[in-house]
């Protein structure tokens, strides 16, 4: 080729083709390095500067620098990501209002105090129920540790498991008992790992081509077994 062709056509400003390979709407990225070590990602991305309102009394809030904020991501071509969130800080001028300063957030992109960001807490859950996958597991592979993990996708599994709406259309159920060999049966409370045996419930609804859900729909503690007495 007589003339390289690079992907971010302006110095200093930000690339449209590598904003859309990242995927986090409304962020811009503005550097991605790599360990070479572990093959470890980190994305760094911002948004652009516009006019912010104080998010309590409204008025136009002054810009006060920015904030870097650490986040695991979903695994992108099998390499743990972090994504470092340069987010906008601002401060309120108005001196009636109780908000001193606050910074940017984004609920599509990650919870406020989110250790994890929204996708990866998607891509988490997905191998959970699709693949099987455990959470220590999840925790290799997102480069982080089953603390964060568990921590950040369990609200939104109880979330979940509160919606009432996950068994509309549910026609067909399957039931299956399992044993957990690896936990304790000690409860939680005392140190252990929660119930060993739980029964399964599975939406086994066929679809329109007759393909079946295979959906777990919930899993609770099974029902101890009766004790007899020898005659």
């Amino acid at each position: 080729m007589p003339k390289p062709t690079l992907c971010c056509s302006r110095a200093g400003g930000y690339c449209d083709r590598c904003d859309l390979l990242v995927g986090l709407p409304g962020l811009h990225v503005i550097g991605v390095d790599r360990d070479e070590g572990i093959g470890a990602f980190t994305v760094t991305v911002e948004s652009e500067p516009e006019v912010m309102g104080c998010p309590r009394c409204g008025v136009v809030a002054h810009g006060h620098g920015r904030r870097e904020v650490r986040l695991v991501d979903a695994p992108w071509a099998g390499r743990p990501v972090t994504i470092i969130w340069r987010k906008r800080r601002f401060v309120c001028p108005d001196p009636g209002c109780p908000t001193r300063s606050f910074v940017e957030q984004d609920e599509d992109i990650a919870r406020p105090r989110a250790l994890l960001t929204v996708r990866a807490c998607r891509w988490a859950i997905a191998q959970l129920r699709r693949e099987h996958a455990s959470i220590l597991g999840l925790a290799c592979q997102l480069g982080t540790t089953w603390k964060t993990v568990w921590t950040s996708i369990k609200p939104v599994l109880e979330q979940a498991a509160a919606d009432p709406t996950r068994f509309e259309g549910v026609s067909t159920l399957g039931v299956d008992e399992h044993v957990w060999r690896h936990v304790s049966t000690k409860p939680i409370e005392d140190g252990g790992r929660g119930p060993k045996e739980l029964t399964g419930i599975v939406d086994l609804t066929r679809d329109q081509h007759g393909r079946t859900r295979a959906r777990l729909l919930d899993l609770v503690r099974a029902a101890p077994a009766p004790r007899t007495r020898p005659d």
